[in-house]
């Protein structure tokens, strides 16, 4: 769905961080669809804030995704979100207030939602506060330790 979604966004490079069985398929479907020189795949990496930190969004088109970090990940390091409705991100991402989420499998949904994201700053930024505000709010040390407390004095009560 990602590779469709590229194919109509020109002008737009992306890259594909990660190793695993589809990759032949994957580099067959960018022949396919002309993707040539905008399709950039990286193999396996141990430097995601790196990555994030030169990227203008982060995509997350999966059809199974059950909790969504890289989604966290990208708050962290204030990356706009754009995401497929799968359980993680849609657990996590209220659509337009810290990422925008788009329909399982609909590569137009997810090619309108990026040029959006790409043509209008302000969304860019809302976004971009939402994430940080959702990551302060919820998966910081700070909050997580809160939580994990919280618990611990409810179970010895």
């Amino acid at each position: 769905m990602l590779l469709e979604a590229v194919a109509a966004l020109e002008g737009v490079h992306c890259w594909l961080a990660g190793e695993g069985p589809e990759c032949g398929a994957l580099e067959a479907q960018s022949a396919r669809l002309g993707l040539g020189e905008r399709l950039h795949f990286l193999g396996w990496r141990d430097d995601v804030g790196a990555l994030l930190a030169a990227a203008d969004l982060l995509v997350c088109p999966s059809r199974i995704e059950p909790l969504g970090n890289v989604v966290i990940e990208a708050w962290a390091r204030e990356v706009p979100v754009v995401a497929a409705a799968s359980a993680g991100p849609k657990g996590l991402i209220k659509d337009g207030e810290n990422g925008l989420l788009v329909p399982l499998e609909d590569a137009q949904a997810l090619a309108a939602a990026v040029r959006r994201v790409l043509a209008e700053p302000e969304l860019a930024r809302r976004l971009v506060a939402g994430g940080r505000d959702a990551h302060e709010e919820g998966f910081t040390k700070k909050a997580v330790v809160a939580r994990y407390m919280e618990f611990f004095e409810k179970v010895a009560a």
